[in-house]
């Protein structure tokens, strides 16, 4: 039988690499097995006090997990296979349930595979066997030197570095990293009536891979002891561990009036909303509302109630729980603000502090709203913190919102190249419509508008909403999400020298998307340049083997111009081909010629995008899921010289003189080698041919003390002062 004891564990915050996992095929999803492990959190079995430091307490709970799943449990010490350990602790006070303390998070290390959980198909250390349990006492799961931050951990992937990186604050009293509580949360004289619950919470990277991570919870109930010394918890007679239920859950086990609503963020993790509604009496009434982050990495960044514009607000609270012992997040409260959508409770936007105030797993925050409305069913709104798709998750609850106002319909955005474009149909008449942004206000239109350009476009994921306001009352939002891909095209900067017969610059695609087609319309100098060709052939636009490209040129000496429109997939059988997302996508190449005079050494043009050009008017547009999108453009710079400037030495074009040079001559003259792009440059000897008495004569240089320098131009690029008939461009 396998054992530990508390000197096997290592500090999760001592430096070192981060292990980067790659899983076993068997927990793919849609893979032929679908076999998973599913660690169960059974019972939280023993508490630990640990004093107190300038009026802080802290605890810890033991916990027993099994293993429920049908393989094994990975259960690695020194990596990141392992599983991590919450603790967190509650109070029902006055009605409401409140979240009073949090710890970091216990590490785990070797599983021992018992026999709590059933007939235990028994392993090593190494994993958690099926159908076993696995034991953590409180000291255990309050040992300082194993206990990581949260901040690095995402609940929902279960993905965390380990040892932890980078590194925190080390811990330098009783209370740093273990489940802390405030002394005034604690003081039975100071809560009569006062019931206590502590939680676990388990965490691992294979049970979240399987999606088995919504069970990994159990609440039990604790009473406080009277030692003002270390206010100790013990457990309730008959009051056993609630195994895979969230601390949340105990606010409806132990209040029937309660209600918990599933808030589950679309493709990711999972947040409750636990509220209850009292009749104070004398027309008012008190709206508790408790959102609870069980395993979202995406967060709530804000928490909006409809409240009708006649409800009169006597009260609007919010309370929240700090992070500590060195965790990088903010901890002021959140901001409220009373809109015609109702009361929004917001922390800041990711996009200004991406450490800011959210509700970040593992923690519940209480929203209170008292008025003289009664509760009718409405819709509340969660807005998620992190970006992505979508923004908002609406969640059914109690509120003072009156009458019902009739929401928008048929909400249409789209991407254009001129921003993102909104339409929408206005079944009644309204006073005015909001229009929001990843939950978030954006504007204010008179009441028949019916749409609206959001111009201000950056790359990503968005949901935009439509609200219709009547007398003060707004509707619930209409959403639609619109992704904004990041396009842009370019060309690298070029110089052109007298006479060149052959200038070859190549375009260049940077898409985070697929692209189907796209429609190019540059400008060139063409009192200087003329066009050899203007391909495809040889490009990676070319070699996907696109079904249409139409090109226009024009070199006369009033203008130069270059269109080009492609189409992967013009017909059928319409398989479906598109350019693969990525930068730096050839997707065309031109070839100029350039005159022998008709400038002054040094002059400076431009390669550029212009739209509009030639017969057609081509726009340069690319087009993502048949929506047209206009790229961001870096267009070439050329500068036109009489003669080249060079290195002589630098024989592979680097802008350095070294043994590299050598080499690339020697491979070029005798192994089929890169043609030089400059021969000047590899006639290092100043004798008008390049042959192996350069590469010689540049040894020499190199590694002969007292043999001749190489001739100019050194040190800086220069015309060759003794010409001769080497081609250099």
């Amino acid at each position: 039988m396998p054992s530990r004891s508390s000197t096997e564990a290592s500090d999760p915050t001592h430096s070192g690499p981060l292990l980067i996992w790659v899983f076993f095929l068997a927990m793919i999803p849609g893979s032929l097995t679908a076999q998973a492990p599913d660690v169960f959190l059974f019972d939280l079995h023993q508490l630990g006090s640990f004093g107190q430091e300038n009026g802080i307490y802290a605890y810890s709970v033991g916990t027993t997990s099994c293993n429920i799943g049908d393989i094994e449990l990975l259960w690695h010490a020194n990596d990141s296979f392992h599983p991590v350990i919450g603790q967190e602790m509650y109070r029902l006070y006055d009605g409401v349930l409140q979240q009073i303390g949090v710890s970091w998070l216990k590490h785990g290390f070797c599983a021992l595979s018992l026999t709590d959980c059933g007939a235990c198909q028994a392993t090593d250390c190494d994993t958690l066997g099926i159908d076993c349990s696995d034991p953590y006492s409180a000291g255990l799961n309050g040992q300082q030197s194993n206990l990581g931050p949260r901040s690095q951990v995402n609940a929902h992937t279960g993905v965390f570095p380990y040892p932890v990186d980078p590194t925190m604050p080390p811990f330098t009293n009783t209370v740093d990293r273990r489940l802390q509580v405030a002394e005034a949360l604690l003081d039975p004289a100071l809560n009569p009536n006062t019931l206590y619950f502590v939680t676990g919470h388990y965490v691992t990277p294979d049970d979240a891979l399987a999606g088995n991570g919504d069970n990994n919870v159990a609440y039990r109930q604790v009473t406080i002891g009277a030692s003002p010394a270390s206010f100790p918890l013990n457990f309730v007679a008959g009051a056993p561990t609630q195994a895979g239920q969230p601390g949340i859950q105990a606010w409806q086990d132990y209040d029937p009036e309660v209600v918990i609503e599933e808030v589950r963020v679309p493709g990711e993790g999972l947040m409750l909303l636990g509220y209850k509604v009292t009749d104070l009496g004398s027309g008012q009434w008190r709206y508790d509302y408790a959102l609870y982050n069980m395993n979202s990495d995406r967060c709530a960044g804000a928490f909006t109630v409809p409240v009708s514009a006649s409800a009169n607000l006597s009260a609007v609270g919010h309370r929240g729980i700090a992070h500590h012992s060195g965790e990088p997040y903010d901890t002021e409260l959140w901001n409220s603000a009373v809109t015609p959508a109702g009361v929004t409770w917001a922390t800041e936007p990711y996009i200004q502090n991406p450490d800011a105030n959210a509700l970040r797993w593992g923690f519940m925050y209480n929203y209170r709203i008292i008025t003289d409305l009664p509760p009718t069913a409405a819709i509340a709104t969660v807005t998620l913190f992190r970006p992505g798709s979508p923004s908002t998750v609406n969640v059914t609850v109690l509120a003072p919102v009156g009458s019902l106002v009739e929401a928008p319909t048929n909400l249409v955005c789209a991407q254009s190249a001129s921003g993102i474009g909104l339409a929408w149909q206005n079944p009644v008449d309204y006073d005015e419509v909001i229009v929001e942004k990843d939950g978030l206000p954006l504007a204010t239109l008179p009441g028949d508008a019916t749409s609206f350009s959001d111009p201000v476009v950056t790359p990503g994921s968005f949901q935009y909403g439509v609200r219709g306001v009547q007398a003060g009352d707004a509707s619930i939002a209409e959403n639609c999400s619109v992704t904004i891909v990041e396009i842009s095209v370019a060309i690298d900067d070029a110089t052109a020298i007298a006479g060149q017969a052959s200038m070859v610059m190549p375009v260049f695609l940077s898409s985070s998307a697929q692209v189907e087609a796209y429609d190019l319309s540059l400008e060139f100098p063409s009192d200087l340049l003329d066009i050899n060709n203007v391909t495809t052939d040889g490009t990676e636009a070319g070699d996907l083997g696109a079904e249409q490209v139409i090109v226009e040129v024009a070199d006369g000496t009033s203008g130069g111009y270059i269109t080009v429109q492609v189409i992967f997939d013009a017909g059928p059988p319409f398989a479906g081909q598109e350019l693969p997302a990525g930068d730096d996508r050839s997707i065309l190449s031109i070839d100029f010629s350039v005159a022998a005079s008709g400038f002054v050494d040094g002059d400076v043009r431009e390669l550029n995008f212009v739209d509009g050009l030639g017969p057609s008017q081509v726009t340069n547009l690319f087009y993502v899921d048949g929506v047209a999108t206009g790229p961001s453009f870096d267009p070439a710079v050329i500068i036109f010289l009489e003669q080249a400037v060079f290195l002589r030495g630098d024989c592979n074009g680097d802008d350095s003189v070294n043994l590299a040079d050598v080499i690339f001559g020697l491979t070029y003259l005798f192994a089929g080698g890169i043609p030089p792009q400059c021969m000047k440059a590899c006639d290092t000897d100043d004798t008008g041919n390049v042959n192996l008495t350069d590469e010689i004569y540049f040894l020499n240089t190199l590694f002969v003390p007292g043999s001749p320098p190489i001739p100019p131009p050194t040190g800086t690029p220069a015309p060759d002062p003794t010409p001769d008939s080497l081609p250099c461009f």
